[in-house]
Formats: structure tokens, C-alpha cells, sequence
């Protein structure tokens, strides 16, 4: 889909940049408050509004297309059985999180560890996730329709989910490129597991659905931290970083 927002200046956003990151580090810097500066927040800041707002209904999805997955493809006594795992078994969770396709890359546990990552990472952190999670969501919906007897309900919700994956990841491209420029040498791995949804035992085939409900919402969650963060570098006035800054205080 085309952006209709009119393209900010890319010198007036990099200078917006540099002077609220001095502004991070508690270094002075000088009054950007021009009217062309408040129209390119503007800008920035609807992008990062839309793009957040995709994210979390993308989870909200993702959960209903489990839910709706478990309600007609899989026993009462297997769902029951896994979602025990899942609440109380630790060694299965950590099991679930190590066939995430990215899991190599660390996944920040609160935001002090998360503003430790250095500035010029995000674009690679947070497009080689949007990359994997775009392509693996194609590979469900083509595995999908390929099963004998799939309940529509579920194909439809891959559906919605591919559609705004896609979507969210034009935003991200755009929101990325404004503030860093072209990324090069961006990590593309996908998710593993998928191929277990076609076999026989019905067991591989929910936790295969499992992993990539669980795995699809962290990586989400984390993606939309960042964009908090790269909010925050943008424009330290913003309410996403008076939030940030109430948290890191509290």
C-alpha cells in the first residue's frame, strides 16, 4: 500500500536525531521547535503510531489463531495438556523459544537492556525479524491450504495475519530508511518448524502452531519496544518517551 503522509526532510530528521540523542545522554543541545521540524515529527510520529497499532493487533490475531486452530483441529486432552506446559513447565518454554528462527539474536529481558544496544543496530535487529516474520507467515498460508480439510476460520486468520505482517513491514521499512537511511546486510533466516504441521501426529502438529504463536508474539513485543526507543531518539517530548523515562525512574 502507498503512504500518504508527505516525506519529511531526511537532513531536518537526522538533525532531530543527533540533537535527542545528545538529549538521552543528558548533553545540551539546540531549540529544533521550527515549524518544519514540528511537521516532520508529525510525520515520524504517525508512522510509529501505525506501525505499533499493526503490531498489537497482529498479536491479537495471532492469539485468536491459535485459539481458533486448537477449537477445531486438535483434542480437548492435547490442548489441555500443552497449555500446562506452556504455564508450568520451564524446560518446555525454553525448548518452544530455541527453534525461533532468530533466537541467536538476544532478545532484550527489560529496557535497561535494551537501551544498552547500540543506536546504529536497530534497523538490522529489527528488519531481519520483520524479514523472517513476513516470509514465514507466506510459508503458513501456503502450508495451510495445502492440508486436507483445514477449517476455513483458520485459513482466514493466516490470511489477515500475512496481510498485516506485510503491511507492518512497509512501515518499518519506511520509519528505518528516514532515520538511518538504505540497510544493507540484513540477517533473512525464517522460522523452523513449519513443515511439522503436515505431519500424521497430531501432537507435532499443535506444538509446531505453538511455537510459532509464541515465538511470532516476543519478537512482536520486542519490535514494538524498539520502536518505543527509536520514538524516544526522535523526539524526546514525545509521550512514548516520557514513558520510557517514568519507567527507567521507577
Amino acid at each position: 500500500m502507498q503512504l500518504s503522509f508527505s516525506r519529511p526532510r531526511p537532513w531536518t530528521l537526522l538533525l532531530m536525531v543527533v540533537s535527542n540523542l545528545l538529549l538521552w545522554e543528558n548533553v545540551s543541545s539546540g531549540n529544533l521547535n521550527s515549524n518544519e521540524t514540528d511537521g516532520d515529527l508529525l510525520f515520524t510520529e504517525g508512522l510509529f503510531d501505525t506501525a505499533t497499532r499493526l503490531s498489537q493487533d497482529i498479536r491479537d490475531l495471532d492469539i485468536e489463531f491459535l485459539r481458533m486452530y486448537a477449537v477445531n483441529e486438535v483434542s480437548e486432552k492435547l490442548y489441555n495438556k500443552h497449555m500446562l506446559e506452556f504455564i508450568e513447565d520451564m524446560e518446555f518454554v525454553v525448548k518452544a523459544l530455541t527453534c525461533c528462527h532468530n533466537y541467536s539474536i538476544k532478545t532484550p529481558e527489560n529496557l535497561d537492556e535494551a537501551q544498552q544496544i547500540p543506536f546504529n543496530d536497530f534497523p538490522k535487529l529489527i528488519l531481519s525479524r520483520m524479514w523472517g516474520w513476513n516470509e514465514t507467515s507466506k510459508n503458513l498460508l501456503t502450508i495451510l491450504r495445502s492440508i486436507p480439510g483445514m477449517h476455513d476460520d483458520v485459513i482466514s486468520l493466516a490470511q489477515a495475519i500475512e496481510r498485516k505482517l506485510a503491511e507492518l513491514f512497509e512501515y518499518t521499512q519506511s520509519i528505518l530508511t528516514l532515520i538511518f537511511g538504505p540497510t544493507e546486510n540484513v540477517d533473512r533466516s525464517i522460522f523452523s518448524g513449519l513443515e511439522d504441521l503436515k505431519a500424521s501426529d497430531e501432537e507435532l502438529r499443535f506444538f509446531a502452531l505453538c511455537k510459532f504463536s509464541y515465538c511470532l508474539r516476543v519478537d512482536l513485543q520486542t519490535i514494538e519496544l524498539y520502536f518505543k526507543l527509536l520514538q524516544c531518539a526522535v523526539n524526546v517530548n514525545s509521550n512514548v518517551c516520557l514513558s520510557i523515562n517514568s519507567e527507567d525512574s521507577s
